[in-house]
């Protein structure tokens, strides 16, 4: 739905959830203030003075100075007539009673003017766009009056916006912060459904008037607490008490990182995400974690850490990865310090100087270490350690780590406790146990043709028995009975031809040339392009789909989203949401998990007993 296309903290649901969110929104505040005037259509010429009459003056005295003036005239015709002192003394309560009086008499005699009587009921038959333009040469009458004479007189769809309704807005994330009142009165009128704008715009004013004031609001006690992003409502996220460790992790994307950190005993609590592909996903397999939806460019760690009530210095480690595809290796077009995205480590570092945590992990793609002769790398060295922290950093193999796939990041680690972080010994590979193959990870998955397209299947049934990763694996929420990300992109059948030529272990150079026409230059083919895995070894890195395109070990078809979860380490109750495309990209920019737990319990034993 169009309504849903801009918003912040309630972004990420479809139109029918968010309708149900607006209206329990409007339900908890009709059941604080009783929704007065949702029931009652008012006399148009009433309206307009009672709101000419409220302008920068408390609520008492305005009402005060209405019932006075409707008390003393009994039709608008007197007022129009009457001596201009008589209606500056009924109306003196609500301020500037000489200039309202003024502006009242000409906004009644206008009135007469345009419609030929003080009637308004024309406005009935007229179309809202066109009835709104009727009222604003109207004296007094702006935009906000004019929608508010149409909402509650005529009950056309409309929806006034005043500071109440745009601050409740901005607070509920309806509107970006960076949206002004100006263009909020053209904007949120399309964010909200047509049926709920009465009831919005009578449940925000009550509420600004009551409570949601825009200095100093009374937070304790809101019935909206929930869904607010005001740093002072503070909403709760489920802390437990020390020594388990606290982290936030930014550039979180699907959540590898996270879930590392997690079965290393860490408690995440907050994260950030821009992607809302990815964001959904993350939201979906972490529930209880405070996840902000947008660009952290425009986000205040201070305000973060209100949000979930912690203090600079509260928290045990902050991670991420800020995003890779700027550093790869393989990526020759933009592996340069002019790409933006090659920056965007400035904005962790600004989260780092705020948040003070104990900690910091930071991870990227191997090719960090020679971006720009390494000029990257040593910014953020010299940057963190002039922040106090005690910095190292070291590229690991996640295939050294129980990851079933060759994949080398980067990682660095800081520590503001004066210890050593030692990086985790490898557990597998030369001289340890041997690497998680292929056919260990992937085996026990459903048999899939070529474009399958049905997500959740049951495990394969092939008679072996389980490999202790697949063991691991098996925890999908269907228990041993089916398993999700049973996708496979669509290959065409020329495609399809070329897998039948590449052998386990070989590339793009298995195919005949006569095969590879539409490759314009071969020489820049990497090796990853048309390479079949071999069951018995680790897999090549799980990148862009597209671009690497893995061919399974033994079916003429590329990697299923599953098959390429496990052999990211991903277990199977992790479900990746969205389209095809989403889902696969999402698994390709993921840290393998089991590689970010090695790293995350090297953290937990450098921190000193006292400090957990």
């Amino acid at each position: 739905m169009r309504y849903w296309a801009n918003l912040g903290f309630l972004s990420g649901l479809d139109g029918a959830l968010m309708i149900r969110h607006l209206e329990k929104i409007a339900q908890l505040l009709s059941a604080e203030y009783g929704d007065p005037l949702l029931n009652n259509k008012r006399d148009p010429i009433d309206e307009i003075v009672f709101i000419l009459l409220s302008g920068k003056t408390d609520e008492a005295k305005y009402v005060a100075a209405f019932t006075r003036l409707i008390e003393q005239y009994t039709r608008w015709q007197d007022v129009l007539t009457a001596p201009r002192c008589e209606i500056e003394h009924a109306i003196s309560d609500a301020g500037m009673g000489k200039r309202r009086a003024e502006l009242l008499q000409r906004l009644l005699s206008a009135v007469v003017k345009r419609f030929g009587a003080l009637d308004l009921s024309a406005l009935a038959s007229m179309y809202p766009k066109q009835a709104e333009e009727a009222l604003l040469g109207l004296p007094g009458v702006g935009n906000k009056t004019a929608r508010c004479v149409l909402l509650y007189c005529f009950d056309h769809p409309v929806l006034p916006v005043d500071v109440h309704t745009y601050r409740l807005a901005v607070r509920l994330g309806i509107l970006s912060r960076r949206t002004s009142y100006d263009v909020s009165h053209r904007v949120l009128p399309g964010l909200i459904p047509e049926e709920l704008r009465r009831k919005f715009h009578v449940n925000a004013v009550a509420h600004g008037r009551k409570r949601c004031f825009s200095r100093d609001p009374k937070c304790q006690g809101c019935v909206l607490t929930k869904y607010c992003s005001w740093p002072g409502a503070c909403r709760p996220v489920p802390i437990v008490p020390r020594p388990k460790p606290l982290a936030i992790d930014l550039f979180a994307g699907a959540g590898g990182l996270s879930l590392g950190f997690k079965g290393a005993g860490f408690q995440v609590v907050q994260a950030v995400e821009s992607d809302k592909h990815a964001a959904k996903t993350y939201r979906h397999n972490h529930p209880k974690v405070d996840l902000t939806e947008g660009d952290i460019c425009n986000l205040d760690p201070m305000d973060c850490l209100q949000r979930i009530g912690l203090r600079p210095g509260d928290l045990t480690v902050l991670i991420g990865g800020p995003p890779c595809q700027g550093f790869s290796e393989s990526n020759r077009r933009t592996r340069t310090l002019r790409n933006p995205k090659n920056h965007l480590y400035r904005e962790y570092l600004r989260f780092l100087e705020v948040m003070r945590p104990a900690c910091f992990v930071l991870e990227n793609v191997a090719g960090l270490r020679t971006l720009s002769g390494g000029a990257v790398l040593q910014r953020i060295l010299a940057d963190s350690r002039a922040l106090g922290y005690e910095t190292e950093w070291k590229e690991l193999n996640a295939a050294e780590y129980g990851v079933p796939q060759f994949r080398r990041r980067l990682f660095i680690v800081g520590n503001r406790l004066g210890v050593t972080v030692r990086f985790p010994r490898a557990t597998h590979g030369d001289g340890a146990k041997p690497y998680v193959t292929v056919r260990d990870a992937v085996s026990d998955l459903p048999r899939l043709e070529n474009g399958a397209s049905e997500d959740y299947m049951p495990y394969g049934q092939d008679g072996r028995e389980l490999a202790r990763c697949q063991v691991s694996m098996r925890t999908s929420k269907n228990g041993d009975l089916q398993v999700q990300g049973n996708l496979v992109t669509r290959n065409a059948e020329h495609i399809i031809e070329r897998y039948k030529y590449v052998h386990p272990g070989q590339n793009w150079e298995a195919i005949p040339r006569r095969l590879m026409d539409n490759y314009k230059d071969l020489s820049r083919c990497h090796t990853g392009i048309y390479y079949r895995l071999k069951w018995d070894e680790p897999s090549k890195v799980i990148g862009n789909f597209r671009k690497n395109m893995l061919i399974h070990p033994e079916q003429h078809r590329g990697l299923s989203v599953r098959e390429a979860a496990r052999l990211q380490s991903f277990p199977d109750h992790y479900e990746f949401l969205g389209s095809i495309g989403f889902q696969q990209q999402q698994v390709a920019d993921a840290v393998p998990p089991l590689l970010a737990e090695a790293v995350a319990r090297c953290i937990r034993r450098a921190r000193p007993r006292k400090a957990v």
